[in-house]
């Protein structure tokens, strides 16, 4: 008995990089059979990227193609001929989704749109990840991590505090983080059409656009702007009552939640009760905000006099939403995330046993589970094609020698 969350699902992928991947792997994870299809001999564009182990580059090696495609067989196919158009198309006819990240005008030219595809298998779903979506101006246009963050919006908001001066530039979020936002959002639109057709049996297009995924993350100042026709000011003195959510300390910096008047009793307590915090103007949120730079730098002077450990433990005993800024390093170590079993060790064929990020979920009755690394470039070729396919290894042969696969 399959025992995980989506065992009974068959899913291609067909995509690089990393928003549509770690769309496939929230699904190779809960149990789906997911069969990455990559380019014969390039393979996927994360091969490419590091970190490598001893910074050495190798495409069977990148610590980002690892960790984004655990738990899926790995085939490669090239779409560029007709013979791997076919085989692919006889792959998605067996499938319940597709999940493709490529521009709308390759998928046109190869044929393989939606409405090319449902034909074939009505009850497909399909999930297209691109920059702007399927329709619009600018549908056509290449994006990025960088240039979908930007483009949202968002990174005019980053830092969410505000900034010193409004000519420091904006900021966008580390590494791929809007990658994985796109990624996720993806899963959750394919779950939608999962359930949906349980009641019409019929597949649907999920198209998704990377902006409007990124822009949703920005409601909050974005509804604002709509209902005021104000825009927010990038100057810290002038946001969230001039008072800084992050703060300098002896050994690093601390991050604060200082909302409303209720926490700032806590806060003066937590500081030792300091006879400035008696004085009129810093009695209430709208006096506080008038005097946000004295405010900003009593805080400061206390907080540089004392380690991030010591203010995470007064912040603790007082009631204070706080937490150390930490690193990387401070994360493997985190005795939250170890009592939860977050980090998991997987054995792969090329760099060995490696710690991972697990599951941001735990699910009772059926668990995220680890059932193989990564593939190796084209690592289920036979078994895919030939057991899946009813291809012959003679078969195999030919379509290598002709660049098929």
């Amino acid at each position: 008995m399959n025992t995980s969350a989506l065992g009974k699902l068959n899913v291609v992928e067909w995509s690089h990089s990393v928003s549509g991947s770690y769309c496939a792997k929230l699904f190779s994870d809960m149990g789906a059979k997911v069969i990455k299809v990559e380019e014969p001999g390039l393979g996927d564009e994360a091969r490419s990227v590091g970190p490598y182990p001893g910074d050495i580059p190798n495409p069977e090696k990148s610590g980002l193609f690892l960790f984004l495609n655990t738990n899926k067989l790995g085939v490669t196919l090239n779409l560029e001929t007709s013979t791997g158009v076919k085989i692919f198309k006889e792959l998605v006819s067996q499938a319940d989704l597709l999940i493709e990240s490529n521009s709308p005008e390759d998928v046109k030219r190869l044929g393989l749109e939606y409405e090319d595809l449902c034909k074939l298998n009505p009850t497909l779903i399909v999930v297209s990840i691109t920059p702007f979506g399927q329709t619009g101006p600018y549908r056509d246009y290449k994006g990025s991590n960088l240039v979908n963050y930007c483009m949202s919006g968002n990174a005019y908001n980053n830092p969410g505090e505000g900034v010193d001066s409004i000519e420091n530039p904006p900021l966008k979020v580390p590494m791929y983080m809007s990658d994985f936002m796109s990624g996720a959002t993806g899963a959750a639109g394919a779950m939608s059409a999962i359930m949906t057709r349980k009641i019409s049996g019929l597949g649907q297009h999920v198209d998704l656009s990377e902006q409007e995924a990124l822009t949703s993350v920005a409601r909050l100042d974005l509804y604002r702007y709509c209902y005021t026709g104000i825009s927010h000011s990038r100057d810290r003195n002038k946001r969230r009552g001039g008072n800084r959510v992050m703060y300098p300390c002896k050994d690093g910096h601390v991050a604060m939640s200082l909302i409303g008047n209720l926490i700032w009793p806590s806060l003066v307590k937590m500081m030792g009760n300091p006879d400035w915090a008696k004085e009129e103007w810093f009695q209430d949120n709208a006096k506080r905000a008038e005097n946000s730079e004295k405010v900003t730098q009593m805080i400061n002077g206390w907080m540089r006099e004392h380690t991030m450990e010591e203010i995470s433990q007064a912040a603790k005993r007082e009631g204070v939403p706080c937490s150390s800024v930490r690193t990387m390093k401070d994360l493997e170590v985190d005795e939250q995330l170890i009592d939860r079993d977050f980090f998991i060790e997987i054995e792969h064929p090329e760099v060995g046993k490696l710690k991972y990020p697990g599951a941001p979920y735990k699910l009772s009755v059926t668990p995220w589970v680890v059932n193989r690394p990564a593939p190796l470039l084209g690592e289920h070729n036979e078994y895919v094609y030939c057991q899946m396919l009813d291809c012959t290894r003679q078969d195999l042969v030919k379509m290598k020698q002709a660049g098929v696969i």
